[in-house]
């Protein structure tokens, strides 16, 4: 039995319910009321949602200047973010009910300080507008028939078949499977004809050599991290680096692992931790001879104390060669400024990352050229849209890439919509 509607919606995250809210108040009023349906390949919508900004929900942020996303694209993407400023998205929300807080980064986030509010408010949303949803029902094949759409899933009762007139993907990537998204979504529309570029994890721990990062495990330093390709300075950034047993993590490496992991393995990829980012080189080898001047008899394993973490300390040293039991007075001042390069360039070879399954997001997926920037309409095939993470575009992290979920997502809707109105 093939069940027929107007717009379905192919995945329950955030562009989709975005998606399904945009195209339910545009075909509002329309006689016969039409009709929508969401299908979600878990047990329940907007999984992912619900961890994003460490389960606060990064909604947004005060700047979404074009060089916060990555895609090979850029002139499509940037025409698609424009039709969604920060002031829209906070007004799309407070339709919602939910209002925005904004931290001194310019992070917005729900005033709840609480995900399952935005969801809550998505899901609400999705319904008021007239959509169904159905959860546990994996989408296998999308033909395009008669002016519209077959599509084919696999559900909990058996196989199911839909009938369309307009299709949004709104599938995901391949970033944290377990919260919905697999990259299954991209291998439906690469069998449309679409180009389907080169998915890597974004936004992911990076593992390095841990002969000085596993002693260091849990340790937070209040740093910078400067990632080098082939020697060459490719991206810094500061704040809280986290020390753990594989590697590193922490914001600023988080930042930076898209280039590290998009560096693949023929390359040299190294990150470069400053303990002390205030203070410039020349300073910190001043602060440490003079340091060691006034108190000669310190043994270097309590040398740091009252400067960096006592650990973290000891573990410089160590990487310099030095003994823990060597009184501070007996090193020289070419030994002191070995210490200070360490402590300005304390540098980890990159060999790896944690994997998809600790990635936040996707770099690559589906190319924008086959998509109209007007209304991401497939330039392939007529009524069928895109949106959300499933193409290529990532952003950095502080709420951008769910700003590309809201504005691809409501775009898509918005425009599928239209085409019914006009058919």
């Amino acid at each position: 039995m093939v069940q027929a509607y107007d717009i379905l919606v192919i995945g329950g995250g955030a562009s989709g319910l975005a998606a399904a809210i945009a195209a339910g108040r545009g075909i509002a009023g329309r006689r016969p009321p039409a009709s929508i349906l969401i299908l979600e390949r878990l047990d329940r919508v907007g999984k992912k949602l619900l961890v994003t900004g460490n389960g606060r929900c990064n909604i947004t942020n005060r700047d979404v200047s074009p060089a916060k996303f990555h895609t090979v694209r850029p002139e499509i993407a940037e025409a698609v973010l424009r039709t969604l400023s920060p002031r829209q998205t906070a007004a799309f929300f407070a339709e919602l009910g939910v209002l925005f807080r904004f931290d001194e980064t310019g992070r917005a986030y729900p005033y709840s300080l609480q995900a399952s509010s935005v969801l809550d408010a998505l899901r609400a949303g999705a319904a008021e507008a007239g959509a169904l949803t159905r959860c546990g029902c994996r989408v296998t094949s999308i033909r395009p028939r008669g002016g519209g759409f077959l599509v084919e899933a696999e559900e909990r009762a058996g196989p199911g078949r839909y009938a369309a007139r307009r299709v949004i993907l709104a599938a995901g990537g391949s970033a944290a499977p377990k919260l919905g998204s697999d990259g299954g979504g991209c291998r439906l529309l690469e069998a449309l004809g679409h180009i389907v570029l080169p998915e890597t994890p974004a936004i992911v721990q990076l593992k390095t050599d841990s002969t000085y990062t596993r002693p260091l495990k849990g340790i937070k330093v209040e740093g910078s991290a400067t990632l080098y390709i082939d020697g060459k300075k490719e991206r810094a950034e500061a704040g809280e680096i986290l020390f753990t047993d594989y590697g590193l993590s922490g914001p600023p490496i988080l930042q930076i692992s898209r280039a590290a992991v998009r560096a693949g393995k023929g390359r040299r990829a190294e990150v470069s931790v400053d303990c002390m980012p205030d203070y410039p080189f020349h300073r910190v080898c001043a602060l440490l001879s003079n340091r060691a001047a006034r108190r000669p008899a310190c043994p270097l394993e309590d040398y740091f104390t009252g400067l960096l973490h006592k650990r973290v300390g000891q573990t410089l040293f160590k990487a310099c060669g030095l003994s823990l039991r060597d009184p501070a007075g007996g090193l020289t001042q070419v030994q002191w400024k070995a210490v200070a390069s360490k402590v300005k360039d304390f540098r980890f070879r990159v060999t790896g990352h944690t994997g998809w399954a600790n990635a936040q997001t996707t770099a690559g997926g589906l190319d924008l050229a086959g998509f109209s920037p007007s209304g991401l309409e497939s330039r392939k095939v007529k009524g069928l849209y895109a949106c959300g993470e499933a193409l290529d575009v990532d952003g950095d992290c502080g709420g951008y890439n769910l700003q590309w979920a809201w504005a691809s997502g409501l775009l898509a809707g918005r425009s599928a919509a239209d085409s019914l109105l006009k058919a």
